[in-house]
């Protein structure tokens, strides 16, 4: 370790030997972009890839074909008036420099080059007709050929990556400047200017657009993932609530169990030495098992939660009289019906019990003031139904929040193997309906 604290020099060739990796990293990525046989015969995404429509969905490919033999007429009679040539040659030059309009639809790079190609043979035969050419003849391409590759450079543009465009508009430049220099051309109506300065303002343009959607839609990807994020923290919170309220029934009935393997064998004189190593085993077994789950709970307890009333006793089905009288005086109309033989349940399931109930009838005091609430709890041979509806508000409703409390409710069914059904009925109402699996025969 020394050496390397000592010898900071050693790591600057590192640093700038970096920059070279990356910028060959780069062209070889742009080579493999512009010349790969890969990249040349790779299809595009249709244009209009949301619409269902087979006729809909030809349209741009229609629309298209028209512009292109708009382009093709006028370019093959400029070129067999210029170039004075026979109406075949003209009319296949115009086709070859107007066809890669419709094939940047579907292989964009290779209808660029494609393009730029069938551009050449105007200017070359221009300059191969020295003086007897048009002086006022366009250079290096005809108007509408012009037209025809700026179409295509911006469509390149719309679905390729800005460095394959930014080469393409400079190799188009560079090509138009080669054959002002080394072909002398007799016309003095150069169009390599014109073409040069619309095609960096159609990029500019098509840069900017393309970096405000892929902005918002980055923005709309991040948002679902903070929705995601955001109900996933609150089923973790609500678990971890839940977890530690079992845990505090679970752990009264473990220390009485404890206590009272300790206090048995002094019930009894003289007792086996059998029964009481039995007792001590079943005592520790019990405090070995408090101190795992509180060992557990300790990883899921969160820092910001108060560790002081772990012991408070936590409510059951007979504090329910007491919730209804509660939410009663808050100004909530609420009539309450108990059905079936009331008895003792175990404790989680009347702590679930309670929470849910306590959960449906807060949600409506807060989102439907006003309005008339119907509660019951029904008790079956293996089960209790509890059922808390309310009628629409008549009040000023209150903003919706972004609570736990359906999570909540929906935790505490599925932990106990239960069901809860949440959501509007066909009069209007508003109703929640849970059925939990008594299981009292486990006997916690």
């Amino acid at each position: 370790m020394i050496p390397d604290i000592e010898s900071p020099p050693q790591r600057s060739p590192r640093r700038t030997g970096g920059a070279r990796p990356l910028s060959a990293a780069t062209l070889r990525a742009l080579r493999h972009d512009l010349f790969a046989l890969s990249s040349l015969s790779a299809r595009s995404a249709p244009f209009l890839p949301r619409v269902r429509h087979r006729v809909l969905r030809k349209l741009p490919f229609v629309l298209a074909a028209f512009f292109a033999l708009d382009l093709a007429v006028p370019t093959a009679l400029a070129a067999s008036e210029r170039l004075h040539l026979v109406w075949a040659g003209a009319a296949a030059l115009g086709c070859a420099q107007a066809l890669p309009v419709v094939l940047a639809l579907r292989w964009p790079l290779a209808a660029w080059w494609l393009s730029l190609v069938a551009m050449l043979p105007y200017g070359i035969g221009l300059a191969a007709m020295g003086g007897s050419a048009p002086a006022d003849a366009p250079w290096p391409w005809t108007e509408t050929g012009l037209i025809a590759h700026l179409t295509v450079t911006l469509l390149v543009a719309w679905r390729a990556k800005p460095r394959v465009y930014l080469a393409q508009w400079l190799l188009t430049v560079l090509a138009g400047g080669l054959l002002t220099v080394l072909l002398t051309p007799v016309s003095d109506d150069n169009d390599l200017f014109l073409l040069a300065l619309l095609s960096a303002f159609g990029l500019a343009v098509i840069a900017v657009v393309r970096g405000r959607s892929e902005a918002a839609h980055k923005l709309r990807e991040q948002e679902v993932l903070t929705e995601f994020e955001r109900t996933r923290r609150a089923l973790l919170e609500e678990r971890t609530r839940i977890a530690r309220e079992l845990h505090d029934v679970v752990a009264h009935h473990m220390s009485v169990i404890a206590v009272q393997a300790e206090a048995a064998p002094y019930r009894v004189t003289d007792p086996p030495q059998e029964l009481s190593d039995s007792f001590a085993s079943i005592r520790g077994n019990a405090l070995s098992a408090l101190t795992e789950m509180r060992h557990i709970l300790g990883m899921l307890r969160s820092e910001e939660q108060p560790s002081d009333g772990r012991y408070t006793p936590q409510p059951t089905l007979e504090n329910i009289e007491e919730l209804v009288a509660n939410v009663r005086a808050a100004g909530l109309r609420i009539e309450s019906v108990v059905s079936g033989t009331s008895r003792p349940l175990p404790k989680r399931v009347e702590l679930s019990a309670f929470r849910i109930v306590q959960e449906a009838l807060s949600n409506a005091l807060r989102h439907a003031p006003g309005c008339q609430v119907e509660f019951e709890l029904s008790y079956g041979r293996a089960d209790i139904r509890l059922r808390v509806s309310n009628s629409p508000a008549t009040g000023a409703r209150r903003q919706a929040g972004r609570g736990h409390g359906v999570l909540g409710m929906r935790e505490r069914a599925a932990t106990l193997g239960g069901t809860l059904r949440i959501g509007p009925r066909e009069d209007g109402w508003y109703e929640v309906t849970a059925t939990l699996p008594t299981n009292e025969g486990e006997g916690v």
